[in-house]
């Protein structure tokens, strides 16, 4: 049960955060969205605060895990590749308006990260990120899949394509000529990697 008014009270913060930011959304706001009292949310969560790391480590968590299911399946590297940017095109359907909270952290991390703040969780994700798809990168170069290239910039470049497709879609949602875009972009890059 308590699991369950957790996960009541992070939905309910989720939509209060995606429609008023996270500067304006307030406690009193995600508990009537969660249809429970003030006092109810100050029972799981310390502060707004406490709520956005938990909504972070949900996304980052969830992500990372996809992420290792299918670099450690018995797919090739291509194969392995193709599914983890069809994972990142989908990301944004499923997150829904979480996506628009990612968006506001990342941008509240990068501030701190500018400002000398220590690093953050999602220079933790990015390094996970990195040295998985690097791993599937190298392997696809040594059994002959992929071309020989520089593993570091391609996987950041790889990595920066996934970011500019997940913040486009938010921009062009439901636009079938984007949908379009970005597959080909996908399938272009994979094209240039491929021996």
């Amino acid at each position: 049960m308590i699991k369950d008014k957790r996960t009541q009270i992070i939905s309910a913060a989720i939509e209060v955060f995606a429609k008023q930011g996270l500067e304006k959304g307030k406690i009193a706001d995600i508990a009537k969205v969660a249809k429970i009292g003030k006092g109810t949310v100050y029972e799981y969560f310390k502060s707004k605060d406490e709520i956005f790391h938990e909504i972070e480590n949900m996304f980052i968590h969830n992500s990372v895990d996809q992420l290792n299911v299918i670099a450690e399946s018995n797919k090739t590297p291509i194969n392995k590749i193709e599914k983890i940017s069809q994972l990142n095109m989908n990301l944004h359907e499923e997150m829904g308006d979480s996506v628009l909270i990612i968006s506001e952290l990342w941008a509240q991390h990068s501030r701190g990260q500018l400002h000398g703040h220590d690093s953050s969780i999602f220079t933790e994700m990015y390094n996970m990120y990195y040295r998985i798809v690097a791993n599937i990168l190298a392997e696809g170069v040594e059994n002959g899949q992929f071309r020989q290239m520089n593993i570091e910039g391609v996987t950041t470049l790889l990595l920066a394509l996934f970011d500019g497709i997940i913040w486009q879609s938010a921009i062009f949602k439901d636009d079938k000529k984007f949908q379009k875009r970005e597959k080909k972009a996908i399938q272009s890059f994979i094209n240039g990697i491929k021996k």
